[in-house]
């Protein structure tokens, strides 16, 4: 009779305990991950790869989702094929980009020309008005901070002048380099997009082919989930920008406030930011009012945010975006501020898209957990 073989020490400690495993592959992850830190002067190439190419892809990523559904709508109804429909979608938009370009540049010529033209009268009224305002001797540690500032912010231009001058040559270098990349992206970035909606819609069916036959419908689905979360935000994003820009434009018409075109355009743009994004916009508006026109406009100018805030939060917001992120208020702010706190501007824009596809992934491989590990079978038999 054949004597069973006895398990080693790993198979005793190991074998059938899922919650040590998944402790052993956290740590490996974690390990892998420290290892990587320590290692990132290896991925400096990618940096400067998308450094380089990062911002035609963004563009024409946002553009694709914006304009992949009317291709979609022409190849379906107007039995165009697909390359076709795509010329005609972006020979449109072109005309559409550049007749609103146009329109945008004469309005904001004639308000900019007009505010610099003015900037002195703004100057000497909001200069009076905080001198009548702390001229009593309460303020008066206000106004000794206030001239300590005035005064470090001068010598703070004389210094960046004299440096700006001294490395000229370096200012003309880097601002070259700008101009560059902008042409890159203005000319690359239609070619990029024309190829992204011709196979766009193939890229989850050709990734998920490369994966092992029983895994290759999970994958499909996850990506789609991945492609509908970024498709939802990116659309319901600008729509909300627009409606925004568009409320703002026709409310400071009325009330007649100062380059009210231009602050509706800034209210739109900053509206890219959850949540944030609608205070800060009102920082430079009830500005200009206080200076430009006194208390007076300063009061018509909140009543246009009151009128305009519900519309947007309990109408538009709920319309375009509904509830298809699922991501709650709270945990919209965290994931801005501690983005914004890492990354910068940039983060704060991509927060919220990038902490939906991750919800989405980490959502997918719970389920899958869930699924195939035995130590949810106590518990949904004793939910039985």
């Amino acid at each position: 009779m054949k004597k069973p073989e006895q398990q080693s020490w790993y198979s005793r400690w190991f074998s059938g305990n899922d919650l040590l495993n998944g402790l052993i592959v956290i740590l490996l992850v974690l390990l892998i991950i420290f290892l990587a830190w320590q290692v990132r002067f290896l991925f400096e190439p990618i940096r400067a790869l998308f450094t380089a190419v990062g911002a035609p892809i963004m563009i024409s990523g946002v553009l694709y989702y914006l304009l992949s559904p009317i291709v979609g709508l022409l190849e379906k109804y107007v039995h165009l094929p697909r390359n076709l429909s795509i010329g005609v979608v972006l020979i449109v938009l072109l005309a559409i980009i550049g007749v609103a370009i146009a329109a945008i540049v004469m309005v904001l010529r004639n308000q900019v020309i007009q505010f610099i033209d003015n900037w002195p009268n703004y100057w000497k009224t909001s200069e009076a008005f905080i001198n009548e305002t702390f001229a009593s001797e309460q303020f008066k540690f206000i106004r000794d901070y206030l001239n300590h500032t005035n005064s470090d912010l001068n010598q703070n231009v004389l210094d960046w002048s004299k440096k700006y001058l001294t490395s000229g040559v370096a200012g003309i270098s880097s601002f070259a380099s700008i101009l560059t990349s902008i042409g890159v992206t203005i000319v690359s970035t239609p070619f990029i997009l024309y190829y992204m909606l011709l196979d766009g819609h193939k890229f989850s069916s050709f990734v998920s082919s490369k994966f092992p036959n029983n895994s290759q419908l999970s994958v499909r689905y996850l990506l789609t989930e991945i492609s509908k979360q970024i498709a939802q935000y990116i659309r319901g994003q600008l729509g909300v920008a627009l409606a925004v820009m568009i409320m703002f434009s026709i409310g400071y018409t009325i009330i007649g406030l100062p380059y009210g075109i231009l602050l509706a355009l800034m209210a739109g743009f900053f509206n890219l930011i959850p949540y944030v994004g609608s205070i800060i916009a009102q920082v430079p508006v009830f500005t200009v009012a206080l200076i430009a026109g006194g208390p007076k406009m300063l009061i018509l100018a909140i009543i246009v945010l009151a009128i305009e805030q519900p519309i947007e939060a309990h109408v538009i917001s709920p319309k375009i975006l509904g509830e298809a992120l699922s991501i709650h208020p709270v945990t919209v702010i965290v994931v801005l501020l501690s983005s914004g706190h890492i990354f910068g501007v940039l983060g704060i824009v991509l927060a919220v898209p990038s902490y939906a596809v991750a919800k989405v992934f980490v959502t997918h491989i719970y389920d899958w957990w869930r699924a195939n590990s035995d130590l949810f079978e106590v518990e949904e038999v004793a939910e039985k």
